[in-house]
């Protein structure tokens, strides 16, 4: 066998939500291109159909903040698939504000998207997961699931509980034969923080990071497919930083 087969996806199924810009899109295409049927999923149901069509996939339009389109989510892929091979947790909302301006309805929102409903998401498709022979979770966690951003602590909270999420079922559902592992981004630009890197300075992250730029979210899909895929088939509650090499590097930004 070629061994480079082993990064193939096809016949397996894959679910990317948030997946209607930025690295959940890039994710969704390069699913696709690597053999995988790709359920895209997105709060925008126009958007999600045009992904769809051009992927070859399957659109699913759900706020995973919402608790009844979760199940409404999940009720469509039971009934059109027999197993879910991949499940990309990717959807998630940050807000800026520094702790003493802390909103805590704005918090809540953070925790209900970013971590309670990547909970019950997983927790609803476990039954077709288990249906895969190899069924891999992929958490899109962050840098800041470990590395303080000040004014963003309910962001950074978010990330962290979803990297313990991702480590505590690794230990529940290996022995099930379903992986569980984090794809933590660092700098990574997309449509919704460009003007926050402008802002910052884009030379300061040629200072920052040691590769010497900000990445584009087509780096994110390789290591992605990589825990998607039967590449890493005994990587099992592992977090791949897909930094740059940013958290190496002592300097710090501040808002």
């Amino acid at each position: 066998m070629n061994p480079l087969d082993q990064f193939r996806l096809d016949g397996k199924v894959a679910l990317v939500t948030g997946a209607g810009r930025g690295i959940g899109l890039a994710l969704a295409e390069g699913f696709a291109a690597a053999g995988a049927r790709v359920w895209v999923n997105a709060r925008d149901e126009a958007r999600a159909q045009k992904i769809a069509a051009a992927i070859g996939g399957r659109a699913v339009r759900a706020d995973l903040s919402s608790s009844p389109d979760i199940q409404d989510l999940v009720r469509r892929i039971t009934g059109e698939e027999q197993k879910l091979d991949i499940l990309v947790n990717n959807a998630a909302v940050e807000v800026i504000m520094p702790f003493e301006k802390t909103d805590l309805k704005k918090s809540d929102e953070i925790w209900r998207l970013n971590v309670r409903g990547a909970e019950e998401l997983t927790l609803s498709l476990l039954p077709l997961l288990m249906r895969s022979s190899r069924a891999s979770i992929i958490n899109v966690t962050s840098i800041h699931d470990a590395m303080p951003y000040p004014h963003n602590l309910d962001y950074n909270m978010s990330k962290a509980a979803l990297n313990m999420l991702t480590r505590t079922l690794a230990v529940e559902l290996g022995p099930k034969g379903i992986r569980v592992n984090n794809l933590a981004p660092g700098p990574v630009e997309t449509d919704l923080n460009r003007e926050v890197i402008d802002s910052i300075g884009r030379h300061k992250f040629g200072e920052w990071v040691p590769l010497g730029r900000v990445a584009d979210v087509k780096e994110m899909v390789g290591p992605a497919i990589f825990l998607a895929s039967d590449a890493s088939s005994y990587v099992n509650g592992a977090t791949l930083y897909a930094d740059g090499g940013y958290m190496l590097n002592l300097v710090r930004y501040r808002p």
